[in-house]
């Protein structure tokens, strides 16, 4: 290849290519932290474990079916969303099955949408380096860290760049006075797969045919109301395009959110009951869930039904006010606009695109949500409009300046340059303010502890005497290895209730429920001691999980097959004869061989602990307690450690049965309790000789009581 030819095609293209290698920096740092985040079980099954399975059923012929909340299959629009824009990645899917094929492929388009955002600056502003500079802004902005870093896939999010394709086709196309057939025809594909990203983007739509209809259609400004006058009017191609937009916008709209969703919630519900019936619980009059949009609820201040809100809404407009800018909510609009250097208030026509989704955040009435927050993917589609109002803002005050200072014109593109410059200067300080993962995750992953192991700073554990208490790490709730190996144990066709956080990795099958949903139906259940999504979404009382793990580890249907960390695995299998006697006991006497004492809360008067053990085969233990004061010990949790000798590496497992059936705050002073555990190593832990123990936390204070030695073949 010539260099001359090299140097020219360089210097001809020198701010496309310096987009191209930002773009593929920050692509490349979006990669690795997604990876980690993936490895690390920072997903889960909501929401990248339901955009895998309705890909996966699509594959299969059932179009956008997943398991729900309650552990039914049902389609898509049962949990009131309506996205079909997910079915365009099911081909790379097909290729590459993987959760994180589409969280990929939507980073790449995401990202590499920051030519867009290149041609559009350059096109209203006439500036190479000032568009170049407006690229690098949006790939810092905050808001784009967070849904390309922490957010995994949403069909909302992969819309951004079919809404900046359509923008620039359609100002292009605008400035240049040419409507071809061909770029109409394109316009509209990516109008409607901007669309499907979302129920409430057809709003988007429309009110961008709205700002066309006033502002890019010759004589609208002079309004006449007469046939005539409408008549040359609507002839107009601008014109043509703008109600269309409005008129399909409007109609996808109201097909969305009042037909699609309202007939397909009796899905929702009968799952609901189901749900309801298989945990003992009535169902509650009025619940967020039987109602005609699941999300409904979250504006309960205006009404309960979408004709009582939008009512409240539209004739109560103090209330809407207060709402909108109440509580955090002014700091939220401040971290929205100030990575924008606030210059989308100077073009609020344009801005007003984004009303939709601004109303819907900022408007919810229950309290905790944080919708309206920078970190949420909700965020996703007013990011676009934030950049091109942006980018028109500037090209607004550039006619202002030309306006007030017609000697200076030749310096025309000085107040660009110097407004891009600020914008980009705002993007990269908020990011660094608002903590963008994606300039964090090396802090972050440097930080984090994915292998336990016991810090010999203090006394030596081979000095140690049966009784002798140390502090040790805590239960580690996100012990990677343990939920490796569970997931290894499942076959693929088995249906499984479990917790959220191994949804995204189990999402390629018919059926995976968060526990407790199908807990006595699933062919395979993971009990997460400290799992409460299901039931916080829900208001449920925790004490449900409590009391369905004890018959879980009661009933004649499901055996124990193994323990690691926080996590339990029953696998169902026939039915067989159990004890009556539940694995943890209260008694007023008890025959006392120790007298060990844990935080003066606990004694330890008699244990059984075997000498040796086979991974993946399952033993008995047992401890004896002795409850020493009548503090309650509210979030207390039990469990075993084992250190390896040699190594220092940990491995822990909670005690279920004083977690499921009588936890340490209901026991009474004096009394004793003999816990019954299982034992069952999984084949990850090392061979070799343990330091065992006898463990006792609730995250402030953590103490571990040496039991003896036990030996790992």
């Amino acid at each position: 290849m010539n260099i001359s030819n090299v140097k020219k095609f360089i210097k001809g293209n020198i701010y496309l290519i310096a987009i191209f290698l930002f773009s593929s920096i920050h692509f490349m740092v979006a990669l690795k932290l997604n990876q980690f985040r993936y490895n690390n079980y920072d997903f889960g099954k909501f929401d990248l474990g339901n955009m895998t399975q309705m890909v996966w059923y699509t594959l299969r012929g059932r179009f956008m079916y997943l398991t729900d909340y309650f552990g039914s299959n049902v389609p898509r629009w049962s949990m009131s969303h309506v996205d079909p824009l997910i079915v365009l990645f099911a081909p790379i899917f097909a290729i590459i099955p993987h959760p994180l094929t589409l969280v990929f492929s939507q980073l790449f388009i995401v990202v590499f949408a920051s030519f867009l955002i290149y041609l559009i600056a350059d096109l209203e502003l006439k500036s190479k380096f000032s568009a170049c500079l407006i690229s690098f802004a949006y790939l810092l902005n905050p808001s784009i860290g967070f849904i390309n870093g922490t957010m995994g896939f949403h069909a909302v999010t992969a819309a951004i760049p079919f809404f900046l394709g359509a923008f620039y086709l359609f100002e292009k196309m605008h400035k240049e006075n040419s409507f071809t057939k061909r770029n109409i025809i394109i316009f509209w594909v990516l109008l409607i797969l901007t669309m499907a990203g979302k129920e409430q983007v057809p709003l988007y739509i429309l009110m961008w045919g709205i700002f066309i209809l006033l502002f890019r259609t010759p004589g609208a400004g002079v309004l006449k109301f007469n046939k005539e006058w409408f008549s040359s009017f609507i002839k107009l191609k601008t014109a043509k395009i703008g109600l269309s937009m409005v008129f399909v916008g409007f109609a996808w709209f109201i097909t969305a959110f009042f037909i699609i969703i309202p007939r397909n919630a009796h899905y929702r519900v009968d799952s609901y009951n189901k749900f309801l019936d298989s945990i003992g619980v009535e169902i509650e009059a009025g619940s967020d869930v039987t109602r005609e949009n699941y999300f409904l609820g979250r504006y309960a201040q205006f009404g309960e039904s979408y004709t009582e809100i939008i009512f409240n809404m539209v004739t109560n407009p103090d209330r809407l006010i207060r709402i909108f800018f109440g509580g955090d909510r002014l700091d939220s609009l401040d971290r929205t606009f100030k990575p924008v250097s606030y210059l989308p208030l100077i073009n609020p026509a344009m801005l007003l695109i984004s009303l939709p989704d601004f109303l819907m955040n900022y408007l919810v009435t229950e309290s905790g949500l944080g919708v309206e927050n920078i970190e949420n993917h909700r965020i996703s589609m007013i990011i676009p409009v934030l950049f091109v109002s942006s980018i028109y803002a500037i090209g607004i005050l550039k006619g202002i300046f030309e306006e007030l200072l017609p000697k200076l014109k030749k310096y025309k593109k000085v107040p660009v340059i110097g407004l891009s410059f600020i914008l980009l200067f705002s993007s990269f300080d908020t990011t660094v303010k608002y903590n963008n993962p994606m300039y964090l995750w090396f802090t972050q992953a440097i930080m984090r502890r994915v292998s336990a192991v016991y810090d010999k700073s203090g006394k030596e554990l081979s000095k140690l005497e049966v009784g002798e208490v140390v502090r040790l790490p805590d239960l580690d709730i996100k012990d990677v290895q343990c939920a490796d190996a569970i997931i290894d144990l499942i076959p693929k066709n088995a249906s499984v209730s479990g917790p959220d956080n191994l949804g995204d990795r189990m999402s390629m099958r018919e059926t995976y429920a968060i526990f407790p949903a199908l807990w006595n139906e699933a062919d395979y259940v993971i009990v997460d001691v400290q799992s409460r999504k299901l039931l916080t979404i829900l208001n449920l009382n925790t004490n449900i999980i409590k009391d369905l793990t004890e018959s879980l580890i009661s009933t004649e249907q499901y055996d124990l097959i193994m323990a690691c960390g926080n996590l339990y695995l029953f696998k169902q299998g026939d039915p067989r004869d159990r004890s009556s006697l539940l694995p943890i006991q209260e008694r007023y006497q008890y025959d006392e061989k120790h007298n060990f004492n844990i935080l003066d809360l606990l004694e330890i008067v008699d244990f059984e602990t075997p000498e040796k053990v086979e991974r993946e085969k399952l033993y008995d233990g047992k401890i004896v307690y002795k409850k020493s004061t009548n503090d309650g010990m509210d979030g207390f949790l039990i469990y075993m450690t084992f250190v390896n000798q040699n190594t220092g590496e940990i491995f822990q497992v909670a005690n279920l049965p004083s977690f499921s059936i009588l936890r340490p705050y209901q026991w009474t002073k004096n009394f004793y309790y003999i816990e019954n555990i299982d034992i069952a190593l999984p084949s990850y832990v090392d061979p070799g000789d343990y330091y065992l123990f006898l463990s006792l936390s609730n995250k402030i204070k953590m103490r571990s009581m040496y039991l003896g030695n036990v030996f790992v073949e």
